[in-house]
């Protein structure tokens, strides 16, 4: 039991050297300036903070006596927030309105100053003295009920808003001249009227923000005033400015099979960075340039052109897409060109050889029969057509056999290019085939495959010569 007590003991102690150490670390001095009024006054008060830290330091001023007292300070901010830099002192000036007071005595509030670091905090005592009841209007302490509202919650700047002040007379006190005062960060604003006897009214005004607000939050405080004293409290709302972004294409300039579009960006929000998407197609990307340059990427079945986002100092964002078709028509052009020229100045004569009844001898290669197909495939008649086809020393012509269709003109040796055989065919009427052919065999078995010279034909039309030359053949087992 003895052990147990003394823990409580040096527990307790701890815990009280704790508190006397944050209570250390800053000070709080409540200096009078105006502390004895009359009901319709305000008292002023001089609030002095000593951080005795090495870090700057935000400190909250909690208000004490609501609702029976106001405190506020110049310009209305709601929480009071005061930063003091590292061991130094900063002050402000604290306005304490009697609300609902109406007897004379000698007032003291607890006024609370709280280290946000820390979560620390010290009391400080206020005294107010009230001196009498004469500064009442019409005999009644002044008591009007507000409720604010703010339409939409979430502010477009390029839209207009609206600020709804609902206000509740509960006296008989008739006030022919309040001053309705609205201020945040990004306005402020004010507006006289009237409010009768137990009168509800609702006050309305309509707002209108720079269209390049960037994103954010604020603090819109309302207050009502007659001449300098406050009737209703100060009474601060949040609002939030949202992002937004707007494309908008220029007209198109189009000129002859080119189209240049011109996409312009523009965000409240410097930072913004998403994606910029703009339909296309596979065959239109084909014939598109763009600045920046884009990124192709399929969604849904569909395809788009793609941006990230890169706004300039003033927010903006140039987008320029070409439709450029001109090189279609050129390509189109040249391949008519060429098909043209091709049926222009293509030789007449086509000249095909192929194999046919291979024989296999002792595993290998023995003979073949050699086509050889001429064919007329212009629209006139032409003459004296030299054919003429080759083959390599290791093979030669089956004299024996017959030769096909028509006998060659002439079978000839050559050293270098082995065999020659050549035809001569006097007319070939236009559409007209002629078909050659000769049967040749191998000297020895060939294993394997081998290959057989392209066969040529040649003919002279007015002044120009033509030589036309046939596929090339493999013959294999």
């Amino acid at each position: 039991m003895a052990k147990m007590m003394k823990f409580f003991i040096f527990i307790s102690i701890f815990l009280l050297f704790l508190n006397l150490a944050h209570a250390a670390s800053f000070d709080v001095k409540v200096t009078a300036i105006k502390d004895r009024i009359v009901v319709d006054e305000v008292a002023e008060f001089e609030v002095a903070i000593q951080n005795n830290l090495e870090t700057e330091e935000e400190f909250t001023v909690k208000k004490a006596g609501f609702p029976f007292w106001d405190m506020y300070i110049k310009p209305l901010q709601n929480p009071i927030k005061v930063k003091v830099p590292a061991q130094s002192s900063a002050s402000i000036r604290l306005f304490v309105d009697p609300l609902y007071i109406t007897s004379v005595d000698t007032y003291t509030l607890e006024l609370g100053v709280v280290l946000d670091r820390t979560g620390v905090e010290q009391k400080a005592p206020i005294t107010i003295g009230i001196k009498s009841t004469d500064p009442l209007i019409q005999g009644y302490i002044p008591t009007v009920l507000a409720t604010i509202s703010i339409e939409p919650e979430a502010i477009d700047p390029r839209q207009e808003f609206k600020i709804s002040v609902m206000l509740n007379n509960q006296n008989i006190i008739n006030y022919s001249n309040l001053t309705l005062k609205v201020e945040s960060g990004l306005l402020k604003d004010e507006i006289h009227f009237q409010l009768g006897p137990k009168e509800d009214k609702t006050i309305e005004l309509r707002q209108k923000l720079d269209d390049a607000t960037p994103p954010q939050k604020d603090k819109l405080v309302v207050a009502v005033f007659k001449d300098e004293r406050a009737i209703v409290n100060p009474t601060a709302s949040e609002i939030e400015v949202k992002e937004y972004v707007t494309t908008t294409e220029l007209p198109k300039e189009k000129s002859f099979l080119k189209i240049k579009r011109v996409i312009n960006l523009f965000s409240n929000n410097p930072d913004y960075k998403e994606p910029i998407k703009v339909e296309t197609t596979l065959f239109s990307n084909l014939f598109l340039s763009t600045s920046p340059r884009a990124e192709l990427k399929s969604e849904g079945g569909k395809h788009y052109l793609v941006w990230e986002a890169n706004l300039d100092q003033d927010k903006k964002m140039a987008i320029r897409v070409n439709e450029n078709y001109r090189p279609l028509v050129v390509i189109i052009a040249l391949a008519i060109a060429s098909v043209a020229l091709y049926f222009v100045f293509r030789s007449p004569i086509v000249v095909r050889k192929s194999i046919a009844n291979v024989g296999m001898s002792e595993g290998g290669i023995s003979h073949a029969k050699v086509v050889i197909r001429v064919k007329n495939r212009s629209g006139s008649q032409i003459a004296n057509i030299e054919v003429m086809d080759h083959l390599p020393h290791i093979a030669h012509v089956e004299k024996e056999l017959s030769i096909g269709s028509m006998q060659p003109h002439a079978v000839m040796q050559h050293p270098k290019r082995g065999l020659i055989i050549k035809w001569n065919l006097e007319v070939l009427e236009p559409g007209d085939e002629r078909v050659l052919s000769y049967r040749m065999k191998s000297r020895l078995s060939i294993l394997g495959e081998f290959n057989l010279p392209s066969a040529s034909a040649r003919t002279k039309i007015g002044n120009k010569v033509i030589i036309t030359n046939s596929n090339r053949v493999t013959v294999s087992g």
